[in-house]
């Protein structure tokens, strides 16, 4: 009996030890402005990494659209049967004639979740630096945790942040963690984890391995019969396997797709390319968030785009009904419908004509902000470096805060819960929870 009071006692005081460092570290870090600066120029990097991000996305649906123009040279329209695809002309090569299409199964994401923990705030572990390393489609994403972050809400903001899908799901028996991939097989994740061991057990995952960590999903590719022949994809985009058109699968089943020469699509497509340039300064100024260097970039993109549609012989559009101003486009349809009803080339051509077109100059102008080596790739680099020093640092201060977080408590459980130890606060003796206070 002696030997069971004994040990519920340590038990109860490692418990209470534990807590106390817990609250240590907590008011710490709320006191170190060191720490709340670099909190705050990370939440500066994200919030600037999340806008490149949705310009790169609202850039790319002009493309889009500027590239089809320029790859159907107008003339070319798609035609689809059934209701399991949808299918776009987006590159050059594409032709006439009918293709047989059988989605047999869509690509589809991984999606794991944690066990669940008592609520969405609940300490996890003791707070010491632990590294979280995320393996999926052959890059590996590295997110750091330590105090105050180590509960369900921290976790799932620094997995964000390093951009990994996670969200916080909840019912009656507590919280847990969901995690979701990008579709296909190849993005499978796994998770490795060093540091705190209560994360480490909480977050870890490997395939076929037993953990707190379980599958609901499995990550799997598209497998689509195109003309006889099987193609997988590892996404629900398909392009290639009908030359110059991208297929977007959106169920299984069985459906046809027809190209064919339309002089009546020019139109169709001189207003659809229309609307998306003008509706391009509107979806520019929704980015704008008050951060300087932010929205420079959003005028420079703006400027570009206005340079590039006013960059046409102004006298060849207006005599097709199509005026350039401000970077936006006007287009008079009678009289865009009686000039390709004249001359339904010449029309074509002003929009697309092996890059000396409308469509082209502007499509080629917004891929090179787009590529690999461009205005924007080079913008995002330059602040996940930055975004990634401000990560280390963090890391070391927070690694410093523990330690005097361990040194408080320490000189606590040496000199005795109720004595007082050579610690001042303004020439007056302090004890261990003072600190707190």
């Amino acid at each position: 009996m002696t030997t069971t009071i004994s040990s519920r006692t340590t038990a109860n005081a490692n418990q209470g030890l534990a807590d106390l460092y817990g609250a240590a570290v907590k008011s710490l870090s709320a006191r170190n402005t060191g720490l709340q600066d670099i909190d705050a120029q990370i939440k500066r990097d994200d919030a600037r990494l999340s806008t490149l991000g949705r310009l790169a996305n609202v850039l790319d649906d002009v493309r889009s659209v500027a590239g089809t123009l320029a790859a159907s040279g107008l003339k070319l329209a798609t035609q689809v049967d059934g209701k399991v695809l949808d299918a776009r002309i987006t590159a050059s090569g594409a032709a006439a004639g009918t293709h047989k299409i059988d989605v047999k199964q869509l690509a589809q994401a991984q999606q794991l979740v944690t066990i669940r923990v008592p609520t969405a705030t609940t300490t996890i572990g003791s707070g010491a630096p632990t590294v979280v390393r995320i393996e999926a489609g052959g890059s590996t994403q590295t997110i750091r945790i330590g105090a105050p972050d180590n509960t369900p809400d921290g976790i799932a903001a620094a997995f964000k942040a390093a951009g990994i899908d996670a969200k916080l799901v909840s019912d009656d028996k507590g919280v847990a963690l969901s995690l979701t991939s990008q579709p296909g097989a190849g993005n499978a994740m796994r998770i490795g984890v060093s540091g705190d061991p209560a994360l480490q057990a909480l977050l870890s995952y490997q395939p076929g391995t037993r953990g707190a960590v379980t599958q609901a999903s499995a990550a799997q590719d598209a497998v689509v019969n195109v003309d006889g022949k099987t193609v997988t994809s590892g996404s629900n985009k398909l392009t290639g396997a009908i030359a110059g058109v991208t297929l977007d699968l959106k169920a299984k089943g069985a459906g046809t797709v027809t190209l064919a020469g339309d002089n009546t699509a020019i139109a169709k497509n001189v207003k659809a390319f229309a609307d998306a340039v003008n509706a391009l300064p509107g979806r520019l100024a929704a980015l704008k968030t008050g951060d300087p260097a932010s929205d420079r970039t959003l005028a420079q993109i703006q400027d570009q785009v206005t340079r590039l549609v006013g960059g046409v012989d102004p006298a060849a559009l207006a005599a097709i009904g199509v005026s350039a101003k401000n970077g936006k486009l006007a287009v008079d349809a009678a009289k865009l419908d009686a000039a390709i009803a004249a001359d339904p080339d010449r029309v074509a051509k002003l929009f697309a004509n092996g890059g000396s077109g409308l469509a082209d100059k502007v499509g080629a102008g917004i891929a090179q902000q787009l590529a690999t080596g461009g205005t924007l790739a080079g913008q995002a680099a330059a602040v996940a470096k930055d975004r990634d020093t401000l990560a280390d640092k963090k890391t070391q201060m927070t690694q410093a805060v523990n330690a005097q977080a361990s040194s408080l408590v320490q000189q606590y459980a040496n000199a005795g819960s109720n004595s007082l130890f050579g610690l001042m606060n303004g020439g007056r003796p302090m004890s261990a929870f003072d600190f707190l206070a």
